[in-house]
């Protein structure tokens, strides 16, 4: 079961992006705005973790809890237009936001509720429309009315549920505007809060012909996450279409992503052949562990064997250097100041001869206690639902200060090390 929500995103045929420099987005991240110190960032992150995983494995949570996404992009929607707010997700094929007529029933958002009443370009997509019957294993899409009535949309992740409409509209992203069909929710529980945390809805970038990136007619995309400590946060980039790309020298990492089909349809999913941490190779049975590479999940988490077999080897190498950890859901912390010096990176090598990822350590640990106690970001995955239980997750934090390019055509995911804030 996933977190990521969801709702269906439908394009006309027309809208291309086979030219020109594509669709540039700016990302702003959950606290950007929030004059707080990196102690206090770093609480709110975990607990935006906290809520995710409470809601992965079916816990209810309070309605004031704060949410969990932490990238989110600016558009809007009409004519004439209105703003919105999406959540970005590679984990996730579909586009929705709250609508008007979501009110009560709804949870408060930063921005006023899409009004489809005001648009002139708006309209609702027919239940026999071939899309309307295209489900999958999240998503739930129904005709009402019987022949010709509105197409209905309807999911559940949980305690987290969302149900509405299909309507096609125009989006603006920036100067590019597109026709699409998108999930106009008429109805949320108490739970959709905290995976927005704020926002309107939520922008899938998964694997799929039903994803932005996709239905735009475009064949990659890509993106350079800030950092998330450290001074104020800036805003990051995604690119999609002919301006995703990368540059320079810095050497590149590449490796095929594979479609497993349900539940992981949605997913670009890497075969990963093992694991080492500084020089050590960790003894896990492949394939016992595949990979998942998702903006919208904080840090990165580890099936179980896998897990305590990264806990143990970074025990043994960092020995006496072990402090106590101020947090529950983290077992391994040291001196902030010895993280640099001390913490090995993690190297993930893949299948199918696909090169080697290095995760340096300062994209594995993360200050705590007023940066006096760094702390290694890992979770075992063992305490999330199925199918989450059987993959790693390489999280937002992981991939902070990476270019990351996903290549449709093909099939490939790339890496690079680079300064966000200079892209």
């Amino acid at each position: 079961m996933r977190i990521s929500s969801t709702f269906l995103l439908l394009l006309c045929a027309s809208t291309t992006l086979a030219t020109g420099t594509g669709v540039r987005i700016q990302l702003k991240h959950v606290d950007a705005d929030a004059n707080i110190t990196t102690a206090e960032r770093l609480r709110r992150a975990g607990v935006r973790l906290q809520r995710r995983l409470e809601l992965l494995s079916g816990v209810a949570v309070p309605f004031t809890s704060r949410g969990v996404g932490d990238y989110i992009a600016e558009f809007s929607i009409g004519d004439p237009p209105q703003a919105v707010q999406g959540v970005i997700d590679t984990s996730s094929v579909l586009v929705w936001t709250q609508c008007m007529t979501c009110r009560p029933n709804c949870f408060a958002q930063n921005l006023e509720y899409y009004d489809f009443s005001l648009s002139s370009t708006g309209r609702a997509v027919p239940c026999n429309s071939s899309l309307c019957a295209d489900d999958n294993a999240y998503e739930k899409q129904r005709c009402a009315g019987g022949h010709g009535g509105t197409c209905t949309v309807r999911a559940s992740y949980g305690e987290a549920g969302i149900a509405g409409v299909l309507r096609r509209e125009r989006f603006t992203f920036g100067t590019t505007t597109a026709n699409i069909a998108f999930g106009c929710i008429t109805e949320t529980n108490n739970s959709v809060q905290m995976a927005l945390d704020g926002a309107s809805g939520l922008i899938g970038l998964g694997y799929g012909d039903l994803s932005l990136v996709t239905q735009l007619g475009a064949t990659r995309f890509s993106y350079c996450l800030t950092r998330f400590f450290g001074g104020k946060v800036s805003s990051s980039t995604l690119f999609i279409g002919p301006s995703a790309g990368l540059s320079g020298d810095t050497p590149v990492t590449s490796v095929t992503y594979q479609n497993l089909g349900v539940p992981f349809s949605s997913f670009y999913y890497l075969l990963v052949s093992g694991m080492s941490v500084g020089r050590a190779w960790l003894n896990i049975p492949f394939p016992a562990m595949g990979v998942i590479v998702d903006s919208n999940f904080p840090f990165m988490s580890l099936v179980d064997v896998a897990y305590k077999e990264l806990i143990q080897e970074v025990s043994r190498q960092l020995g006496g250097r072990l402090v106590a950890s101020p947090v529950d859901w983290l077992e391994l912390c040291v001196a902030g100041a010895d993280v640099r010096r001390l913490a090995p990176p993690m190297v993930l090598h893949f299948q199918d001869g696909g090169e080697d990822l290095t995760i340096p350590a300062e994209n594995m640990w993360a200050p705590m206690d007023r940066e006096s106690t760094s702390c290694m970001m890992v979770i075992n995955s063992a305490t999330l639902e199925p199918p989450m239980n059987r993959t790693t997750i390489i999280g937002s934090y992981m991939q902070q200060d990476m270019h990351v390019l996903y290549d449709l055509e093909n099939h490939q995911i790339s890496f690079q090390k680079a300064d966000c804030n200079t892209i």
